[in-house]
């Protein structure tokens, strides 16, 4: 049977040993509380960092922490849910690539094994929390700084053309491109002409941006809606030669959500004008403390909508990781916690990345590099 309160979990948890090379720590049957995490993706830096982070975490806390992937595949994230439900997990964090898995998600809160979602949100109110930067805030903050760099890279035009390139039509796709159209539509003198769609693979960005910019004239600027798509874009704009820093006649103003540690040079160098970064490294273990307060008093010990969740109320130890304070500096917060499908959504802040403070040591992009 799952554990059911924290009270029970101190009692039983057992020590735990080091980290597991295959994404588990503690186990071997002693006790101690199970969470099973499904993530979304396998390989890629933000991955490493994204459930390396809770790994750590979970071992402060003495957590048995088994991650899945299932590598953008719902039905592989469904069987990864139910198989955690059979084998009698205490909790599940996930991250659900789309509505199909909401039904193993039901099935899990269903036998009493609470869910909290990370990164991706999931749209059934059997989600205890989902903790993660809002992708549509993070578009329209991406249009922001958009309109402000167009501006200052070309005062003397009175409009601006954008290209949108775009991810699949998942959740976090469509929220990072309705963000950022919705403030761009309400914007006279900025238009975006085209959207292309990729599949946020670097390669495919890359052969689909060079395809469009080879058939129409450069755009003003250019929207990536994540890490590994606006490292295509990149690559793109220097294999057509167009790719110039800020201040140069030609450069193409390039704005994003997700620095990382193949995007922080581009900024430094001026490629990219702006990034939104997500404070990836907190997704996980703030999901955890959650969790923990959740099992020691239900419901109600949880962020309730129209709350801000501060710093202070969860902090986290510095703990040494690849040469830097990992946690010392909490980029997450303030979280503003509103409701949505039916569930809390605990939405960090997002951080604006440009020339001028991307290289901060709290950056994940700056950890695992």
């Amino acid at each position: 049977m799952p554990i059911t309160s924290r009270r029970q979990y101190l009692i039983t948890a057992g020590t735990v040993g080091a980290l597991g090379v295959a994404g588990c720590t503690g186990g071997d049957g002693d006790g101690s509380l199970r969470v099973g995490v499904s993530q979304h993706l396998v390989g890629g830096d933000w991955v490493t960092a994204f459930y390396e982070a809770g790994e750590l975490y979970a071992q402060e806390e003495g957590i048995e922490y088994d991650v899945v992937s299932h590598d953008q595949d719902s039905a592989q994230q469904v069987t990864d849910i139910r198989q955690f439900v059979a084998e009698g997990y205490d909790a599940i964090i996930a991250a659900p690539f789309d509505e199909a898995v909401d039904d193993a998600i039901d099935e899990a809160a269903a036998e009493d094994i609470p869910v909290f979602t990370v990164n991706d949100p999931g749209t059934t109110d059997s989600i205890k929390t989902f903790t993660a930067f809002g992708n549509a805030e993070a578009g329209e903050t991406c249009a922001e700084l958009m309109v402000d760099a167009l501006e200052e890279q070309y005062p003397d035009r009175e409009e601006y053309s954008v290209l949108h390139v775009r991810g699949a039509f998942n959740q976090q796709s469509n929220a990072r491109t309705d963000g950022f159209d919705e403030y761009i539509g309400e914007q006279d003198h900025v238009e975006v002409v085209d959207t292309i769609q990729t599949d946020w693979s670097i390669d495919d960005s890359q052969s689909t941006t060079t395809d469009y910019l080879s058939a129409n004239d450069p755009p003003d600027g250019i929207y990536a809606t994540n890490m590994t798509c606006g490292i295509g874009v990149q690559n793109a704009l220097e294999q057509l030669d167009l790719a110039a820093p800020a201040g140069d006649d030609d450069h193409i103003v390039h704005t994003q959500p997700d620095a990382g540690p193949d995007v922080n040079p581009l900024i430094e160098d001026g490629y990219i004008d702006a990034t939104v970064d997500q404070p990836v490294h907190f997704y996980i273990p703030l999901a955890i403390k959650q969790l923990l307060d959740y099992l020691e008093d239900g419901d109600e010990a949880l962020p309730q909508p129209g709350e801000t969740v501060t710093e202070d109320d969860y902090s986290f130890d510095p703990v040494e990781h690849n040469g830097a304070e990992l946690w010392s500096d909490p980029i997450w917060a303030p979280a503003e916690v509103t409701e949505r499908d039916g569930h809390t959504h605990v939405l960090t802040a997002g951080v604006a990345v440009t020339a001028e403070n991307v290289d901060n040591p709290g950056l994940w992009g700056n950890i695992w590099s």
